[in-house]
């Protein structure tokens, strides 16, 4: 399989811009990346079978980490990625749609049941005005050229007599 949905949704996860956030429980990660039910029972198994030393969201996805080191688990929209190997797929996840991941070297990822976007429920920040767009701008119209007299060439004013000579 070429295309994973890792692959395809490399674009909308840019993690170098997205800050951490501590996650008290998987209850909270699941509320607030709004995780559909079909999803949680398997996110839930896969969690019950690590180690877990802490939940840690990011924009649009959340990380697992190891208590005993070693790659951290993300679960991101519709999958969950940094498995070992195939065989640690299967163990914490059963028999689900399983697939090579880029992230490293051995690493592998399962799809998730119910593999539509999760998104995150961000709190409204101060200062900004949430729903607002701004207005489409106005395409501009190029400057009509100003008037020059005829005669000495100055620029006329808008009476379209010339100050200096009267023409």
């Amino acid at each position: 399989m070429n295309e994973t949905p890792e692959t395809a949704d490399r674009a909308r996860t840019q993690k170098s811009r997205e800050r951490p956030t501590s996650l008290a429980s998987l209850e909270e990660a699941f509320q607030r990346y709004r995780t559909p039910s079909a999803n949680q029972a398997l996110i839930r198994r896969i969690v019950e079978s690590t180690d877990v030393a802490e939940l840690i969201g990011f924009g649009s996805w959340f990380r697992v980490t190891r208590r005993g080191g070693g790659p951290g688990l993300e679960v991101h929209a519709g999958y969950t990625t940094g498995f070992r190997s195939e065989s640690d797929a299967v163990r914490r996840a059963g028999d689900v749609e399983r697939w090579p991941s880029r992230r490293f070297q051995g690493a592998w990822g399962v799809t998730h049941p119910d593999s539509g976007p999760i998104v995150e429920q961000k709190p409204a920040r101060r200062g900004t005005r949430q729903g607002t767009t701004r207005p489409p701008a106005r395409p501009s119209v190029p400057e009509k050229p100003e008037a020059i007299c005829p005669t000495c060439f100055m620029v006329l004013p808008s009476t379209g007599i010339c100050d200096t000579c009267d023409a």
